[in-house]
């Protein structure tokens, strides 16, 4: 179940970065953020007595903590797709996204079996290839500032995963709850600070809406994941989001990969196979 639930939270992640991008192009990260982020917390808020459970100040802290972190991940993340290729930019977030989770896991005592640990490096290499651009890459070689905040926005994920799970196994979808409440409180002084408070209309607003919700499924399934199974392994198969993003972008936005890229994803596909053993 754990695989699943990884690889359904890989999708949704997937799908609502492309759509939160997209959308980000046309209106900013911000003003996006300010109509998505109140979608996810009235989505879990709904979900919620499906997967009852407790409310301290242990969640509330955690819940808190992931909503600030993810917020940031998500704020730089949706700037960055703005100005540089989507098929770059979310590899490149899921590198730290990855790392962090799997080094906190091992670190409070988890132990996967061997064909895993080749499975998590696979996939680590795997993020690293499709993230890998130069003067050769159908768009050019990508500014190093643009990788370097990619990475801060990856931090924020990772963080934001480890906080989820820190939570407790018996809060039920509360951690989810507080995390999207506490985004969506502090997105509002962000949005009015940069003059970005209005929201989306129009066709883009569904699509706003389609982020939204992504969003918060994939948060939902990444939570029970790494409840049912080790962190590390939930994180790295959620970590592989950015195959679906990378493909929507392919798809409907013609964005060009590289051979170098192409092969990243064929590795992360084997990775699923090594952790899945």
């Amino acid at each position: 179940m754990t695989v699943v639930l990884g690889l359904a939270a890989a999708i949704l992640y997937g799908v609502g970065d492309f759509a939160g991008g997209f959308a980000s192009r046309r209106h900013g990260a911000v003003t996006v953020l300010l109509g998505s982020y109140p979608v996810g917390a009235v989505l879990m808020a709904g979900l919620l007595p499906l997967f009852p459970g407790h409310l301290d100040a242990r969640v509330t802290f955690y819940g808190i903590a992931g909503g600030a972190c993810g917020l940031i991940g998500v704020i730089v993340l949706y700037t960055l797709m703005t100005i540089a290729p989507i098929n770059v930019v979310s590899p490149v977030t899921a590198v730290l996204a990855a790392i962090v989770p799997v080094v906190v896991g091992v670190g409070i005592g988890e132990r996967p079996h061997v064909a895993a640990w080749f499975g998590i490096a696979l996939g680590l290499g795997a993020v690293v290839l499709v993230s890998r651009t130069g003067e050769s890459h159908p768009h050019g070689r990508i500014p190093l500032r643009t990788i370097a905040l990619a990475l801060v926005s990856g931090l924020g994920f990772g963080l934001y995963f480890v906080f989820l799970a820190r939570a407790g196994d018996g809060s039920g979808l509360w951690p989810l709850v507080v995390s999207r409440i506490a985004s969506a409180v502090l997105i509002v002084p962000v949005a009015r600070a940069r003059g970005a408070f209005r929201l989306v209309r129009g066709r883009m607003f569904w699509i706003v809406l389609l982020a939204g919700a992504c969003d918060a499924l994939a948060n939902m399934a990444f939570l029970l994941a790494s409840r049912d199974g080790l962190l590390s392994l939930a994180s790295v198969l959620t970590s592989l989001y950015p195959a679906a993003t990378v493909i929507l972008a392919v798809w409907l936005l013609h964005e060009h990969t590289s051979r170098v890229q192409r092969v990243g994803l064929a590795l992360a596909a084997g990775a699923i196979v090594l952790i899945t053993v």
